[in-house]
């Protein structure tokens, strides 16, 4: 498949820092809103480009630690996370982010076993959760799950669609740990320069 445009064109690296949201998928793990607050500042004066406060969707105690990380007035970005749904970035837009993270699964068995749903499901979800963040004003990255175990073809289809619609920014996800450098390079290359 031959693409005569570049995806999702450089420009440079930037730090996009997800302690706030990845750090309490550990068991044990559950920080305070002022931890969460304190956390963000000192982010902040790391210079980190982009906070990942959290997950709005998740329900009122989350959306209450987003909302007040938000009210900081950091220079830092400050984004949330949320899955292919409407109703999740609605969740975020409530919280006054202006950047949100749009994740799916990109690889036929978690697009199967973990929703069981089709790709064509994913890609109408995608599109219109990407239209809908840009049309309320927010930036948006788009997450690839599972994308070291998808289907390249349909890999760059999600890519492009996503840029297309406005994402700025693709997050390949190796989410079970099969890659190695190598082939990590190799996959990146593949998918910026098709």
């Amino acid at each position: 498949m031959l693409v005569e445009k570049k995806i999702f064109s450089a420009r440079g690296p930037a730090i996009v820092d997800t302690t706030l949201r990845d750090s309490e998928q550990a068991p044990g793990v559950a920080f305070t809103l002022r931890e969460k607050v304190t956390i963000a500042r000192l982010l902040d004066l790391l210079g980190v480009q982009v906070i990942e406060a959290g997950v709005p969707a998740m329900g009122k105690i989350e959306q209450d630690a987003v909302r007040a990380i938000c009210e900081r007035g950091l220079k830092s970005r400050v984004a949330s996370w949320n899955r292919v749904l409407l109703a999740d970035i609605r969740a975020s837009l409530a919280c006054g982010v202006g950047e949100v993270h749009i994740s799916a699964p990109v690889s036929d068995l978690h697009i199967r076993e973990k929703l069981g749903k089709t790709r064509h499901w994913v890609m109408d979800c995608l599109l219109r959760a990407v239209r809908y963040a840009r049309e309320h004003g927010c930036r948006v990255s788009v997450g690839a799950e599972d994308a070291s175990r998808a289907d390249f073809n349909f890999l760059l289809e999600y890519a492009l669609m996503a840029q297309d619609a406005g994402a700025e920014r693709l997050r390949y996800a190796d989410t079970v740990g099969v890659l190695e450098p190598f082939t990590t390079r190799r996959m990146v290359s593949m998918l910026c320069y098709c």
